[in-house]
Formats: structure tokens, sequence, C-alpha cells
């Protein structure tokens, strides 16, 4: 019973995105136990869970002995922060429940669009202002994540942490959908030359290099690009319009930049428009669970 109460005291001082963060990261651990991962990654996997846990717990130690706000902003942001972790982790455990679904959404596009959007794109529109504006794009999305949050901030802390927690929660629960649907992208399931972008120009490079660290074949339907930054673009419409309206242009270069340098399907854009409604409800309702309050 006293253990009991211990862990009990613990979870309810922690912070909803740390609650939801140790969900992930103890759901996602059973899932590597039951199906296994690829490359013998699993106890690797295990291990930093176990690590990304106790991080949350020494934070949560720190809140109590050293500057409160300097502290509480890095326990919201260091779950969110984690994202680039999980991320490529998905990788590695799908494929366990399905086998490879890019030639479905290669027939679905053909079908719908009468072409492969993915190649025709850049094929017709090949300058190197295109490209470079494409690829300023797609890395702006870390920008808007970073805007919604910060934007939240300055409203209020109660702001920023509801914002951060569906951020979060989307991620998630995208990243859910990526284990279970594993679809690699144009990129990786086309051969060269419908598979290749021009590199040349300062953002090329910037994201190439960035893939480099990160980027894996998984993830590519529904499009989180797409989906999450709607879900941000929500919260920037919410607390300055006047910032949203500079940064719609922006977005809507992200949103084609995903069909442009073949990370999505033309039909994984039209699964992030239609997924961001329903993931930010489902986070919505999550977030008013009373053991994650």
């Amino acid at each position: 019973m006293m253990l009991k109460n211990m862990f009990a005291a613990i979870w309810k001082s922690l912070f909803p995105v740390e609650k939801i963060s140790i969900i992930y990261a103890v759901f996602t651990a059973f899932f590597i136990i039951i199906f296994g991962a690829k490359e013998n990654h699993a106890l690797l996997m295990i291990s930093y869970r176990i690590l990304f846990i106790a991080l949350i717990l020494s934070l949560r130690f720190l809140y109590k002995h050293k500057a409160a706000n300097t502290v509480w902003f890095v326990r919201n942001a260091i779950p969110l922060a984690f994202i680039a972790y999980w991320y490529p982790e998905t990788y590695f455990m799908n494929e366990n429940i399905f086998g490879n679904l890019d030639r479905y959404f290669v027939v679905a596009d053909q079908y719908l669009f009468g072409c492969q959007p993915s190649i025709e794109f850049s094929k017709y529109y090949s300058q190197t202002w295109i490209n470079e504006m494409m690829n300023f794009g797609y890395i702006s999305y870390y920008f808007i994540i970073m805007a919604a949050v910060f934007i939240a901030l300055a409203k209020s802390k109660k702001c920023m942490e509801h914002t951060v927690f569906i951020i979060l929660c989307s991620f998630f629960i995208y990243y859910l959908t990526f284990i279970i649907l594993p679809v690699t992208g144009p990129q990786f399931h086309f051969q060269a030359p419908d598979n290749v972008i021009n590199n040349e120009g300062f953002f090329r490079n910037t994201l190439v290099e960035l893939q480099e660290i990160g980027e894996k074949p998984t993830g590519a339907f529904p499009s989180s690009h797409v989906g999450i930054c709607l879900v941000c673009m929500y919260f920037i419409f919410k607390y300055s319009r006047k910032i949203f309206y500079i940064l719609v242009p922006v977005a809507c270069i992200l949103i084609c930049s995903t069909v442009y340098l073949k990370a999505h399907y033309l039909i994984d854009v039209i699964g992030g428009f239609v997924s961001a409604p329903v993931y930010f409800f489902i986070s919505k309702k999550l977030q008013k669970l009373k053991f994650l309050e």
C-alpha cells in the first residue's frame, strides 16, 4: 500500500505532457517486447525508454529545488523535443503487423490523379528558386511548431501547457499510426531518377543534412507534416491573428513541399488534412482524462 501511494504521489506531481510521454514510452515498450524490432534494436530502444523516464523524474525533483520557472519550461519542452527521437524509431517497429504498403498508395495516386504527383511536380517545376523555396518550406515545419509554443507561452503558462500537450499527443497518435501502417514515401519507394531532387542551394543542403541525422523510411501516411502544421496553425490563429496571416504562405509552401520533395504521396497530404482535426479532437479528449490532469 505504501509503494502504491508513493507511485500515486509521483504520478500526480507530473505534468500532463510528461504523463502522456511516459504512457507512449511504456506502451511502445510492450509493443517492442511482444513484436520485436528491426536490426536488433529492441534492447537499445527499451534502454532509451528507461533513461527517458529517469530524465522526467529527475526534472520533477529539480522543480522543487531550483528556479521553478526555468525548470517548468524545460519540463514542458523536453517531451516535445523528444519527437526527434520517437519519429525515426517508428521505422524499427513497423512492418510487424502489415508489410510495406507503398504499392497501394502508388496505385491510389495513379487512380485519383492520373499520374504520380510526387514525380511530376518537381519534374515540371525544376527551377532552382522553386526547389529552394520548397526546401525552405519543408524546414519551416520546425519553426511553425516553435512559433505555436512560444506564442502560447506569451499568452500564459496555462496556454503553453495546453498547446504543447495537444501538439505532443497528436504527434504520438501519428507515430502509432506509422507503426501500424508502414508507408515509406516516394523518396524511398521509387528508384532513381524518379526519387531524385536537385541538390543545389543553401536550404536544400541544410535539409539533406537534417535528413541524414533523423530521416528513416517511415511515416508517410498520413502526413504528420501536414497534420501537425494544421494543428500548430490553429493555435497560432487562436493566440495571434497577425502572426497567423504572416505564416499562412509559409504553411502553404510547407504542405506543397511534402509532395515536391517526394516525402509524401499526394494522398498522404489528403490524409494529413483529414487526420488533423480527428487527432486534435482525440488529444483534447485525452487531456480531460482525470489521470492525465
